[in-house]
């Protein structure tokens, strides 16, 4: 549980930030991949801001998605600025490719995202970023 779900204080009608992200791991690259993205996750429960996440892997793939709720986007970018998430990004350069990112603004109330909506709205999204404001949590601008 985050520490933002044990303390509540938000209103079922707020909007919250929604960041989607499909990546798929170069071939010979699924350890490195993998251990990053299990060093970032590891940080996930204390981020301040954050209200939920979900991570998919394939099974025999080679791709993974991920769905994080966010209280505002000034959380959500403390999080991209990381250290975990950073050395993650800076290394995706040679692990990952075809990454995909949305981010868009929903009613609290209308957590939790089903898989389903989030694989449609990233399956729609062009290669590289695609966000509803700012630039792809990815760039960690």
């Amino acid at each position: 549980m985050t520490p933002l779900a044990r303390e509540g204080g938000l209103s079922p009608d707020q909007p919250v930030l929604v960041v989607l992200s499909a990546v798929e791991h170069r071939p010979g690259m699924r350890s490195d991949f993998f251990k990053d993205t299990k060093a970032v996750l590891a940080t996930m429960p204390d981020q301040p801001g954050l209200i939920g996440y979900s991570v998919r892997f394939e099974l025999l793939g080679n791709r993974a998605w991920t769905m994080s709720a966010w209280k505002d986007e000034a959380s959500m970018r403390a999080f991209v600025r990381s250290p975990e998430h950073r050395a993650a990004v800076r290394r995706s350069h040679q692990t990952a490719q075809n990454i995909r990112f949305v981010s868009f603004e929903i009613p609290l109330q209308a957590l939790p995202l089903s898989w389903l909506e989030a694989r449609k709205r990233l399956d729609t999204a062009p290669l590289g970023n695609s966000t509803a404001s700012e630039p792809s949590p990815i760039e960690g601008r």
